[in-house]
């Protein structure tokens, strides 16, 4: 089973609109709901690819909360949910069409108290078998302690954990050697203050030279993406596409390689289909890919060992 967390969701309202305008109605051409958190969005790329062996934990409340359980049966994902008085929150992207700008209204979430933080994590313990994958995504919300990643790590060995965070929760995790780290240059250099996150060849020595995970994949937006997977090393380079909506990109990716890791797939395989995956989604203008635009691009990706 995948575990997907994901103790913040929202609803994701993305507005299409041809020109955003100060101080006049906007009318947006196209609106769509789906359910919000970057696990909805790895979850979405796990059963496009047809892995439907997953749950997404999470806590919703109030009428948002249930309109997003709704979209989730038509959406087929399996919810774990603790219930919570507080309403869940919306967020807002505007696309404006003219421009391939993209405005992001994001509210708020609930606050965290310390029984919801408790009843969520024991819900997480109590569905944990030997052999799992537990997939953390996205930064941890406030009221959760930042070493709750390397908790799960230490304290379940034989759960495979994955890791896309960032801060003080990134630093924590790292320590604790998961099973596999997918971050971006950035993100890398809050570990390594001396790295050039803007050197690929600088990234590559850490994961060479440096870095103890055996499995660590760092994405460098038009650079490509590096990989560490075992003691083989990787390029990953897409093709270059015009961008429509990038949001839910880097989701998707992770989704891409939790399907790989899941399946024992060839890392040649789930690096490529990864980074396609993840390229087709920036051709729309919302978060979803079609089979020929992720086929197109997967046969143009370039993966070479180095």
């Amino acid at each position: 089973m995948i575990h997907l967390i994901c103790p913040n969701p929202a609803l994701d309202r993305t507005l299409l609109v041809e020109k955003i305008e100060k101080n006049i109605p906007l009318r947006p051409s196209e609106v769509r709901d789906y359910p919000g958190g970057k696990s909805f969005n790895v979850a979405y790329a796990l059963r496009e690819n047809g892995v439907t062996d997953y749950t997404i934990h999470t806590i919703l409340g109030g009428q948002i909360g249930r309109y997003i359980q709704d979209l989730n049966v038509q959406k087929g994902n399996q919810l774990q949910v603790v219930e919570n008085d507080q309403n869940t929150r919306t967020c807002n992207i505007y696309v404006e069409t003219s421009t391939g700008d993209v405005v992001l209204f994001y509210e708020k979430g609930f606050e965290l108290t310390a029984d919801l933080l408790d009843q969520f994590t024991q819900q997480i313990e109590n569905s944990l078998e030997a052999g799992d994958i537990l997939v953390f995504s996205g930064s941890l919300m406030k009221g959760m302690p930042e070493n709750y990643i390397q908790q799960f790590i230490e304290k379940y060995p034989e759960v495979l954990t994955i890791v896309d965070t960032s801060g003080p929760a990134l630093r924590a995790a790292y320590q604790a050697r998961p099973a596999l780290i997918k971050i971006n240059n950035e993100e890398l250099k809050d570990i390594y203050p001396d790295l050039d996150e803007e050197s690929p060849e600088d990234i590559l020595r850490i994961l060479k030279e440096v870095t103890p995970h055996e499995n660590i994949i760092i994405t460098m937006g038009g650079k490509g993406s590096l990989a560490k997977i075992g003691q083989r090393f990787f390029r990953i380079q897409s093709p270059k596409k015009e961008t429509r909506n990038p949001i839910a990109a880097g989701d998707f990716y992770l989704g891409l390689l939790v399907k790989g890791i899941s399946q024992g797939q060839d890392p040649e395989i789930f690096l490529k289909e990864a980074a396609a995956f993840a390229t087709a989604n920036c051709l729309n203008y919302f978060p979803e890919v079609e089979a020929e635009q992720f086929a197109e691009i997967a046969g143009k990706v370039v993966l070479e060992e180095v």
